[in-house]
C-alpha cells in the first residue's frame, strides 16, 4: 500500500513537471511567435520606407517639377527634348500714353494675352527657345469712351546655357539671353486717341543669370537681368497737331528677382516670389522742340503667389497671381507647358 502512494506521487509530480515544462515550452513558443511577427513587421516597414526614399537623381526631378511651377527659366530638358507652353495671363496695370500736353496721362489698361512657347534642347545643357504672344488690350477713357486693339505682341527669341553641372547641395545656374522683335503694333505708329499698341515698337537684347538651390525642404531661386533697349529713330509720328515726335531715346532697364517653392506633396507645389525692375530715363524728341521731354527713371515691384500641379509626367500646370507694390496693378497667370522626347 505504502509502494502504491509513493508510485502515485510520484507519477502527479511527474505528470504535473511535464505539464509545467509544456506550459514553458508553449510560452517560449508564443514569445518566438511574438517576435518573429513583430520582425515581419520592421522588415515590411523598412520595406515601404525604402520605397518612399527617392534617389539623387529623381530628387534633382522632383526639384526640377516644382520650379516649373515658376517659370522655365530655372529649368533645362535633356538633349532633343521640345517643349510647348500655353500661357494664359490677364493684367490690370495703369496704361502710359503721349497726350498733346506733353505730359503722361495714366489710364485704366486690361490686358488678356496668349502665349504659345517653345523650347528646343540642343544638348544636355543647352536650350533654344522662342516666344509668340497675341495681345486683346482694352482701355476704358472717361465713362463713354472706349479703346480695344487685338494683334500679335512681339516675338521673343532666346538661348539658355547651364554652364555647370547641377549636384545636389550645389547652386544651379542658367544663363539666358534673348532678343525682342517690334513684331507687334509699335505706340509710334498709332493714333493714340483712337488705337492701343501691342508691342514696343523697338528692338531689345537681354541678358539674364537664373540661379536655384535646394534647401531642404524648400528650393530657393532667384535671378538678375539686364535690358538693352535700342532707341526708336526716323519717326515721323504725330502725337497731336502740329507735334511730331521724330526719336525716342529709350532707358536700359535692371531687373532682379528672388523667392521660395515648397512641394506639399508629390502633386502639388506652391511658390512665392518678389520681383524688382528699374528703368532710366527715356527722352522724347519733338519736331521743332529744342529740348527733349524726359519721361524720368521708372520702379517697379510685384509680389507674386503661385501654385504648381503636376498632371502627369509630361506637365505641370502652374497659376499665380501677382500684386504690384508700386502701383495699383496685378495680374492672373495660368501656365501649361507639355514636354517631349524626340
Amino acid at each position: 500500500m505504502y509502494f502504491f502512494i509513493v508510485l502515485c506521487f510520484c507519477f502527479s509530480y511527474e505528470t504535473a513537471y511535464a505539464q509545467e515544462e509544456n506550459n514553458e515550452n508553449q510560452e517560449l513558443v508564443n514569445k518566438i511567435e511574438e517576435l518573429e511577427k513583430r520582425l515581419n513587421e520592421l522588415t515590411e516597414e523598412s520595406r515601404a520606407r525604402r520605397k518612399l526614399q527617392i534617389t539623387e537623381e529623381e530628387k534633382q526631378e522632383k526639384d526640377k517639377e516644382v520650379l516649373e511651377a515658376v517659370s522655365r527659366e530655372y529649368t533645362l530638358d535633356p538633349k532633343h527634348s521640345f517643349s510647348l507652353d500655353y500661357t494664359l495671363s490677364y493684367g490690370y496695370t495703369p496704361s502710359e500714353r503721349i497726350t498733346n500736353q506733353l505730359i503722361i496721362d495714366r489710364t485704366s489698361d486690361h490686358t488678356i494675352e496668349h502665349t504659345i512657347s517653345t523650347s528646343y534642347s540642343v544638348l544636355d545643357n543647352m536650350a533654344i527657345s522662342s516666344r509668340f504672344p497675341f495681345v486683346y488690350r482694352y482701355n476704358e477713357l472717361g465713362t463713354d469712351e472706349e479703346l480695344d486693339e487685338t494683334d500679335i505682341g512681339d516675338i521673343s527669341l532666346g538661348l539658355a546655357v547651364q554652364p555647370f553641372k547641377s549636384s545636389a547641395g550645389k547652386v544651379t545656374t542658367t544663363l539666358n539671353l534673348g532678343a525682342t522683335l517690334p513684331t507687334g503694333r509699335s505706340p509710334y505708329k498709332i493714333n493714340p486717341e483712337t488705337e492701343l499698341s501691342t508691342g514696343n515698337g523697338v528692338y531689345s537684347f537681354s541678358a539674364t543669370g537664373s540661379f536655384s538651390k535646394q534647401i531642404d525642404p524648400v528650393v530657393a531661386f532667384w535671378n538678375l537681368g539686364y535690358s538693352y533697349i535700342m532707341n526708336a529713330q526716323g519717326l515721323d509720328h504725330q502725337v497731336a497737331e502740329n507735334i511730331i515726335l521724330e526719336k525716342v531715346e529709350q532707358g536700359d532697364k535692371i531687373s532682379l528677382g528672388a523667392g521660395l517653392a515648397y512641394a506639399l506633396s508629390y502633386k502639388v507645389s506652391v511658390n512665392a516670389s518678389f520681383s524688382y525692375s528699374y528703368t532710366k530715363s527715356s527722352s522724347y524728341f519733338y519736331k521743332n522742340v529744342s529740348q527733349p521731354f524726359k519721361s524720368g527713371d521708372q520702379t517697379s515691384a510685384t509680389m507674386s503667389l503661385g501654385m504648381g500641379w503636376s498632371v502627369s509626367q509630361m506637365t505641370t500646370l502652374s497659376f499665380s497671381a501677382g500684386y504690384s507694390l508700386t502701383g495699383s496693378g496685378f495680374t492672373f497667370t495660368f501656365r501649361a507647358p507639355f514636354n517631349f522626347i524626340l
